[in-house]
């Protein structure tokens, strides 16, 4: 019998998927935009331009939630920062991309299970074994 879990990803509980989704990062009470560019229903890995400054130890985001159009305001916990020389054109005045990873920590439980759902969902669609479209899609039939 085929496990039905073995589309996770080892490393985690939850999957993690690629997302091209905007952001604005609150930064005392000026806004700072970015791109959330990997997205789990636990942390989120932001990219925006490097406008110096020390690394935060809490960034609050509101963050566009990918192929829902909502967005979620929630407040990650710092993991690790990173700088890093900007593909030409891009990047801030220095040229320079600052990529930080976020463990989320607080947010509204209506929120949490919007980006829950989100990442499981469009998981399972990128992921899912074309061999056994029909039979989940003919699933329905089935239930008795």
């Amino acid at each position: 019998m085929r496990d039905p879990y073995a589309w996770l990803d080892a490393r985690r509980l939850a999957p993690r998927i690629d997302v091209e989704s905007f952001c604005s990062e609150l930064v005392g009470a000026r806004e700072r935009p970015g791109l959330v560019i990997d997205l789990s229903s636990e942390g989120a890995r932001l990219e925006r331009p490097y406008a110096g400054g020390p690394t935060p130890r809490e960034i609050v985001l509101e963050l566009e939630v990918p192929e829902v159009d909502e967005v979620v305001w929630v407040r990650g916990e710092v993991c690790f920062d990173q700088v890093r020389q900007a593909p030409p054109g891009q990047g801030g005045p220095l040229g320079l991309l600052r990529t930080t990873g976020l463990r989320l920590v607080t947010a509204a439980a209506r929120d949490l299970r919007t980006i829950r759902d989100c990442v499981f969902e469009l998981y399972r669609a990128r992921h899912r074994d074309p061999l056994d479209a029909p039979l989940l899609d003919a699933s329905c039939y089935a239930r008795g």
